[in-house]
């Protein structure tokens, strides 16, 4: 009696903690997909949009505004997510990680798509009859959901692996248009160029794996904050993470491996040449600052030459790529290395003030980017609906389209850094944290480079305002309601950027807090 009595209560105490066990693993899975609800989101409207667009006839004709709705919603989730950000959650294994620096980052990557999809309206109009407007907007979402996943993810393992998705619709949009010769040289050099670089990825995250027995960012962490005795790991060590900063400078086209970036972004697409521009690029440097900043933190300090180097030749390239310039896109894939290196010397002073700094420059390289490509896809020739592909072509267009010469004059001048515009702040910033760090010959070379590059950016608004050609007449400045408020309110934000920095920098320092610190200080 007394064995039977102990035994019921027995039972029934282990059912009781197997329905607690239950109930307490459904309450953690009800989190991990809470967590990553605006990824699931996201992926239903893919499938749903592939659906559509396999299935009816015509679709293309309004892919882009029910693109535009998904976006919208997938922004409210992730407002709805901000709730919980101060809290931090490691899913998965620690393979995911959600805080303030996560959420933020794709949330404005989120709103650089939306803005590049919203300014390309004209384009995609216009190229309706091409094949590849249907597509797009469906690609686009396919990037921005691995470009999520890539900016919460906690291993190198699902790094590399989200990595290569982003790739891969990478290498789709870059041979959308593939009716022109130029455009699929372009794609394969991508191609080819990428796949080299996500070999030197692989092989520094394999190396990495065989010395410490890891890739959880959280272990590596511990590890790199532990002194290491042997000097050959040291060594082994530095070789594995300098194939991956190598590997990573391809995708950010840094110096020294820019070279595909001028040819790439000249013969693809103008839309996708502005979505590799602003938001890949973007998304891919909030993920570098972790990297950097957080994973290897303990043990960058070593790489601080190279990160030297890296800004440097990247100014170097860029300025003088640029000079020679007589294409529009090349120019801007010229500058757009110009001003990772800018980045890049922000970075190099290791310290909290250098990311502040190039979590600054970042937010002004992406809205002047947006309103450089807001004119350009925007002003179309009269007869024969294409962009301006040469500066030749913007020669005296300030007599026939005021308001566009205004409006690029401002923008080229904050990108020259004039002030007291928004450029000029945030390499004021830049250059701040670096002599903080005693980087003065970085500073004063950095100097020089960009009163060389001021020269040309005078030169080119010397061309809207002042050099005589007829054939600017034939081109016109068409603006959506969003793009024309879009552009007013970019220029009236450089323009009183100073005005701005005491409101926004507090929050851009607790964002670069909870990128070094995700773990102690969210």
């Amino acid at each position: 009696m007394i064995i039977n009595f102990f035994a019921d209560n027995f039972f029934f105490e282990n059912i009781f903690l197997v329905n607690y066990y239950i109930s307490y693993q459904d309450f953690c899975f009800f989190i991990k997909v809470l967590d990553l609800f605006p990824e699931i989101i996201l992926l239903v409207f893919i499938l749903f949009g592939l659906l559509n667009i396999l299935t009816e006839k015509g679709y293309s004709l309004f892919q882009y505004p029910t693109w535009l709705l998904y976006l919208i919603i997938v922004f409210f989730v992730l407002i709805f997510s901000f709730q919980n950000a101060t809290e931090v959650s490691i899913t998965f294994g620690f393979s995911l990680i959600q805080c303030w620096y996560t959420k933020c980052s794709k949330l404005f990557v989120l709103v650089l798509t939306f803005l590049v999809l919203a300014i390309s309206q004209n384009k995609l109009i216009i190229d309706r009859k091409l094949t590849c407007v249907s597509e797009f907007p469906l690609v686009v979402g396919f990037s921005l959901l691995f470009l999520f996943l890539l900016l919460s993810i906690y291993d190198f393992f699902g790094f590399y692996l989200a990595l290569e998705g982003l790739s891969l619709t990478l290498y789709v949009l870059a041979g959308m248009l593939n009716y022109s010769v130029i455009s699929i040289e372009s794609s394969i050099k991508y191609f080819a160029l990428g796949a080299i670089a996500s070999g030197f990825l692989l092989f520094g995250i394999s190396l990495l794996f065989g010395i410490v027995g890891s890739l959880d960012f959280l272990e590596l962490q511990l590890l790199f904050s532990n002194s290491f005795q042997n000097y050959k790991v040291i060594s082994e060590l530095k070789i594995a993470i300098f194939f991956i900063l190598f590997g990573f400078f391809f995708k950010i086209a840094a110096f020294p491996c820019h070279w595909w970036a001028a040819d790439v972004y000249e013969g693809i697409w103008t839309p996708v040449t502005a979505y590799f521009a602003i938001v890949i690029k973007v998304g891919l440097l909030l993920l570098f600052f972790r990297l950097v900043y957080n994973v290897f933190f303990n043990i960058i300090y070593t790489f601080q030459l190279i990160f030297i180097i890296v800004a440097l030749g990247s100014m170097w390239v860029g300025t003088f790529g640029a000079l020679t310039q007589v294409r529009i896109k090349r120019f801007i894939a010229y500058t757009s290395i110009s001003q990772v290196g800018f980045i890049m010397l922000g970075l190099a002073s290791l310290s909290l003030g250098g990311l502040i700094a190039a979590l600054l420059y970042l937010f002004i390289y992406a809205i002047t980017s947006i309103a450089f490509f807001t004119l350009l896809l925007n002003t179309h020739h009269i007869v024969t609906k294409q962009n301006p592909r040469y500066f030749c072509e913007l020669y005296y267009i300030s007599v026939y389209n005021k308001k566009f010469a205004n409006y690029f004059s401002v923008f080229l001048l904050s990108m020259a850094g004039v002030p007291p515009l928004g450029g000029f702040i945030g390499k004021l910033f830049i250059y701040i944290s670096a002599i903080d760090a005693g980087l003065e010959l970085a500073v004063f070379v950095s100097l020089v480079l960009s009163l060389v590059s001021t020269y040309y950016y005078l030169t080119v608004i010397q061309f809207v305002w002042f050099m005589r050609y007829s054939i600017a007449k034939l081109y016109y400045f068409k603006l959506s309601i969003l793009s024309r408020f879009l552009s007013k309110l970019i220029v009236a934000v450089l323009t009183y950027f100073i005005i701005l920095v005491p409101l926004i920098s507090p929050f851009v320092t607790f964002l670069a807090c909870a990128c070094i610190w995700p773990l102690f200080f969210c």
